[in-house]
């Protein structure tokens, strides 16, 4: 199954849609026929600008029906959308937003009785944010305990201090790979860090605040429900495919589980979740076919390794566009 087909599920043409962030890559364009209210930061002219420098086709970018920067999602799209949506579309958007769990608030409110929010979410082993540690609850809960609408001075600083790419992509997937490498210069997140100085930006800046694997996410769903702060069940889970994965929830809140049952699901996840680090961290340190090389030796083999595949990679498309997109989206908000 496609990416697209991943995202849609069951939705038809008549289904009420909306898609946020979708940028030049739709999955369910008006112009093909879909019932969908497209959400994003700008309008269709500005995006246009914004990705003009990219290798994509501003073509495809429809116009935006609402634009929304910050404040609740449902507060911004029409009124006669509130409590009617089928289905919410949100592609590589939930891992930017200052305050997730009010999105899910905001979700659920314009969702109908059994509506779907479809979500992609990049998994943290596979793309730029492998170096840095994967997100709790606790995070999540202390951002919407302060209602954040911006970025703060942690997450501006790890993001630009702890990026990295691997040949120039931000994205990879489970293959061969050489080293990581970091992205900005020390330099840049110290920059970044006193800009900071007199209190949060005025402006929006856009980083990603919040980093998966597919148990990871599990675990805080799971969570968040428990703590009545999330009106959405998991209904399914799949990935990750390339460096992405894909999570299906359908409103409504799932039922409370017993305290032991409870605290034996939560162990499972976070074992899990270790198990994904393990995997995360013989992926990058291994070489195929033997030992992890000696300091002296893990450049030069690394290299060895870049330059062998150099002539072999054969790159996905959808992977293609998808990343040009997050990278799009890291240019600064003006």
């Amino acid at each position: 199954m496609d990416r697209v087909s991943r995202l849609l599920g069951t939705a038809t043409r008549s289904s009420r849609i909306i898609e946020i962030g979708a940028g030049y890559s739709p999955a369910a364009p008006k112009s093909h026929g879909w019932n969908t209210h497209v959400v994003d930061h700008t309008t269709q002219e500005a995006l246009r600008a914004k990705y003009a420098d990219a290798a994509v086709d501003v073509r495809a970018i429809e116009p935006v029906d609402t634009v929304w920067q910050q404040g609740p999602l449902h507060e911004a799209v029409p009124a006669a959308l509130v409590g009617q949506v089928d289905l919410i579309i949100a592609s590589h958007v939930l891992e930017h937003l200052p305050d997730l769990i009010g999105f899910f608030a905001s979700a659920a409110r314009l969702a109908a009785p059994s509506g779907i929010l479809s979500i992609a979410l990049p998994d943290r082993r596979y793309c730029f944010d492998c170096f840095r540690p994967w997100t709790t609850t606790g995070g999540l809960l202390e951002a919407h305990h302060r209602r954040a609408i911006r970025h703060d001075l942690k997450t501006a600083f790890d993001h630009m201090a702890y990026s990295a790419v691997v040949d120039g992509r931000l994205g990879w997937g489970a293959e061969p790979i050489a080293r990581p490498t970091l992205l900005d210069s020390f330099a840049a997140a110290a920059a970044t860090a006193a800009s900071f100085s007199d209190g949060m930006p005025r402006h929006y800046q856009d980083y990603h605040a919040w980093q998966f694997t597919p148990a990871g996410f599990e675990l805080i769903t799971l969570e968040l429900g428990e703590l009545g702060l999330l009106d959405w069940r998991m209904e399914e889970l799949n990935g990750p495919e390339n460096f992405e994965f894909f999570v299906s929830l359908r409103r409504g809140a799932g039922h409370r589980m017993p305290a032991a049952a409870l605290q034996a699901v939560r162990r499972d996840l976070l074992l899990r979740q270790l198990a994904e680090t393990r995997e995360q961290i013989d992926f990058i340190l291994a070489t195929p076919g033997g030992p992890v090389p000696a300091a002296g030796q893990a450049e030069a083999s690394h290299h060895g390794l870049a330059a062998r595949l150099a002539g072999q990679e054969v790159r996905l498309s959808k992977m293609e566009e998808v990343l040009a997109s997050v990278q799009a989206r890291l240019k600064p908000a003006t």
